[in-house]
């Protein structure tokens, strides 16, 4: 057994180190993202991971005059006024579920909410899994489109959440 003393001056290789080998340049890195993912229609919308994002169901909305009907109102959690999209409706595309549900990204002022189809599923994608050219989704998501990756038969989106809705907040 060693002591702690000598295991702090002691260099370990860890398996995964060990087997890729050290990077050399940045297009040598195999890029993993590994989150939270959720549908809106046929669109699926990878969660930022850097951010918070929280599902909550029976949440009372109030509507706000001379709106788009996209935009379904405000909501109140935990005394933050936070704001309701319909991307559906936005984007046109129809609801795969029964039951509504939705999910919150971000915090505090920085919050908004937008309607789903299911709960939030993990997913991991690679840099492998990511398609080039053009591909058929509304024009709002693509202009904050990072990346589109195409896993277990479904297009995932890789966006900018924070200028998608600021952006979609100056159509209001």
């Amino acid at each position: 057994m060693m002591l702690p003393s000598e295991a702090l001056n002691q260099h370990f290789v860890l398996a995964d180190d060990a087997a890729t080998g050290p990077v050399t340049n940045s297009e040598d890195k195999f890029k993993v993202i590994t989150t939270h993912a959720v549908l809106v229609g046929n669109i699926g919308l990878l969660l930022p991971s850097e951010e918070v994002s929280e599902l909550v169901e029976n949440v009372s909305i109030c509507r706000l005059p001379n709106t788009p009907s996209w935009f379904n109102g405000i909501a109140s959690l935990r005394g933050n006024m936070i704001p309701v999209f319909d991307l559906h409706e936005l984007f046109g595309v129809e609801r795969k579920g029964s039951q509504a549900k939705m999910i919150i990204v971000g915090s505090a002022q920085s919050a908004t909410a937008f309607w789903i189809d299911e709960i939030p599923r993990m997913v991991m994608v690679t840099s492998d899994d990511i398609l080039n050219g053009s591909l058929p989704m509304p024009q709002l998501i693509k202009n904050h489109a990072q990346n589109f990756f195409l896993k277990d038969n479904q297009i995932w989106i890789d966006w900018d959440v924070k200028d998608f809705f600021t952006e979609i907040g100056k159509l209001l």
